[in-house]
Order: structure tokens, then sequence, then C-alpha cells
């Protein structure tokens, strides 16, 4: 399904589109190796406090729709 990934930090937010086969559940631990590519996740460590780098915890899950279809917002967080 269409997913809108919003992995947020103390200090900012940044958004990443995918295609994720499964819907996570709020306080799920998300893989975000199995996502990302190593640059993107630098650049969210550079943003964050203290963060391992390596799971990222849901804190809302949002059904959205725009012009055409419907997709899932998901927003992680990633410090530890």
């Amino acid at each position: 399904m269409k997913t809108k990934l919003i992995f947020s930090t103390e200090n900012s937010e940044t958004d990443y589109w995918t295609n994720l086969p499964f819907i996570p559940r709020v306080k799920e631990l998300i893989n975000v190796h199995d996502i990302l590519k190593k640059e993107e996740i630098d650049e969210i460590k550079k943003s964050a406090n203290c963060w391992s780098g390596t799971h990222g915890k849901v804190k809302l899950v949002e059904y959205r729709h725009d012009d055409d279809e419907f997709y899932v917002e998901l927003n992680i967080w990633c410090e530890d």
C-alpha cells in the first residue's frame, strides 16, 4: 500500500514515500534498515539527540486520501 513515512526526532521531521505490504500498529518497532538507504538514515541521525539508527517506534497511523487514492501516513519516532 502507498505509504508516507514521517521520521521524527526532537529537532526535525523527514518525509519519505514507499509501498509497504503491511500496516504496522501504534507502538510497534520498525526496522528502518529495511526501508531506508544508509545515506537517508545518516541524515535522520544528524537531527537526533540520541538514536542508534536501527529501529523507530510507530507513534501514529493515519489513513488519508489524495486526489486519486487512499494512503497510509506513519509517524515514526527516531530517538532512543
